[in-house]
């Protein structure tokens, strides 16, 4: 599966119980934008890997978590 991403604009801040605990580098971070792009064969096999177990999922990067797909990361032109 592929994702295309945007280097980050936004300043972005490590939270650990509530409370923060450093401002993260954006040099180091990208935002995932769409589109995702699947091939059929490979949304099939996510689904597949995820069998009968029930999984909560809000986004596609959940699904791929959840069905231990790897992700390729792309530079949005």
């Amino acid at each position: 599966m592929e994702v295309f991403t945007v280097p980050m604009s936004d300043t972005v801040k490590e939270v650990v119980a509530g409370k923060v605990r450093r401002t993260v580098l954006r040099e180091t971070l990208v935002q995932v934008v769409g589109p995702w792009i699947f091939d059929r064969e490979a949304l099939a096999d996510a689904l597949t890997r995820l069998g009968d177990e029930e999984t909560e999922t809000a986004d596609m990067i959940g699904l791929c978590q959840a069905a231990h797909v790897r992700v390729r990361v792309l530079a949005a032109r």
